[in-house]
């Protein structure tokens, strides 16, 4: 029965490798070929019986020319199964990854050598394709990259000038109004205190402008930045404001964060500063400030910083367009400002790896939840009591009118 079956399955084994896609090829001990499928054929247009009991190395004597190949049927004339990756420039490697494996037979012993060449063609285009669209992208990124530059130092350039004439102009219009006081009308006086006034605003702007344009060319390097620090320089810098609205901040311990000391310190002067102002007239602002750990779906963590008020608040509906530039939901005239803090404050959180949203309602306050990306370095940094970081006390800050003092 076996002897009867057996020329119908050499028939079949034969179908089989014909049917593979990939260029098979066998050998034995002598490298005299002894199995050669149709996809070999075809490729090399050597026919099956020209190519049967010829030497693979006279029939392509290049292959003598590669090291690896004539060191990988070494290997699998040894018994060791090889693979030899596509390499350009190479004889029957260019397109084509290579897999020698023994033949072994019943008795365990390598009677051959079986080559297997899988075409790479495709994918090696693609990937060429793809190597050529980021170069491409790279050349485009340091395009942009020279672009914000330049931005960046014109903005600089140009607010930095812009300031000291409108110094010069307010200067003199000062000097105008103590000189001349006698001489002027009480409206002549009240227009000179006008245009200081619209002076006043256009230098906030151009400190607006030239602190976006700082965010914006973001690129320094992070180091460990303790925020319980940053939070008491903020404090001393508003201390006017603070002092002058009675105002009374309470802040958890607040963690040691991954990044920029001088963006998170606008970070916080913009939140804080804003807490302070937004609030109606006699009120006295009730801030805190807390501390923690969020996990988001995707398993990114962050350091969530929220700075909660009792401020006047706004409609909810409006939360995502305070975060653009020059946008107001309140009158100039009631609260001032250029309309770009929070825009900055945002570009800050994602400078950091990390995002602000808010939630709010009108009468009732709002939350600020600034999320700042966290790294294994950074959660090495977190203040702990079992490392070189001191956990802070809680920082509440109470002041009242005529107070002097220090934060």
């Amino acid at each position: 029965m076996a002897n009867r079956n057996e020329p119908y399955m050499n028939e079949l084994a034969s179908m089989l490798n014909d049917a593979i896609l990939d260029r098979v090829m066998a050998m034995d001990r002598n490298l005299d070929i002894i199995a050669w499928n149709k996809p070999s054929e075809n490729i090399t247009g050597i026919c099956k019986k020209d190519a049967l009991g010829k030497n693979v190395m006279e029939i392509f004597p290049r292959l003598k020319q590669d090291e690896e190949i004539v060191r990988a049927i070494e290997m699998a004339l040894d018994g060791k199964t090889s693979f030899l990756p596509a390499r350009a420039g190479l004889f029957n490697r260019d397109h084509y990854e290579n897999q020698f494996m023994p033949l072994i037979d019943g008795e365990g012993k390598v009677i051959g050598v079986m080559n297997l060449m899988h075409d790479v063609a495709h994918r090696i285009k693609a990937e060429k394709k793809l190597q050529k669209l980021n170069t491409a992208l790279q050349q485009k990124y340091k395009q942009v990259e020279k672009l914000n530059a330049d931005l960046s130092t014109f903005t600089s350039i140009t607010g930095n000038e812009l300031k000291e004439p409108i110094r010069k102009v307010y200067t003199s219009l000062e000097m105008l109004v103590k000189n001349d006081a006698a001489r002027l009308s009480d409206s002549s006086k009240a227009g000179l205190r006008r245009m200081q006034a619209s002076l006043n605003r256009i230098n906030l702007l151009l400190d607006d402008i030239l602190a976006l344009s700082t965010v914006s060319h973001f690129s320094i390097d992070f180091t460990p930045v303790d925020l319980n620090i940053v939070l008491q320089e903020t404090c001393k810098a508003l201390r006017g404001k603070i002092e002058e609205s009675q105002a009374v901040i309470d802040a958890e311990p607040l963690p040691v964060v991954n990044g920029s000391r001088e963006m998170l310190y606008y970070l916080f002067y913009n939140l804080l500063d804003n807490a302070l102002k937004f609030q109606e007239a006699g009120h006295i602002p009730q801030i805190k400030i807390t501390a923690a750990f969020k996990t988001t779906a995707d398993e990114t963590e962050y350091h969530c910083i929220s700075v909660i008020d009792n401020g006047i608040g706004f409609d909810q509906a409006d939360a995502e367009r305070i975060f653009n530039m020059f946008e107001r939901l309140h009158e100039r005239k009631r609260f001032h400002g250029s309309g770009i803090g929070l825009t900055i404050c945002r570009k800050i959180a994602e400078a950091h790896g990390g995002y602000i949203e808010v939630q709010s309602e009108p009468g009732k306050g709002s939350i600020f939840h600034c999320c700042l990306s966290m790294t294994p370095e950074l959660r090495e940094a977190t203040p702990s009591t079992d490392s070189l970081f001191v956990t802070p006390p809680r920082l509440t800050i109470s002041h009242t009118r005529n107070s002097h003092s220090d934060i």
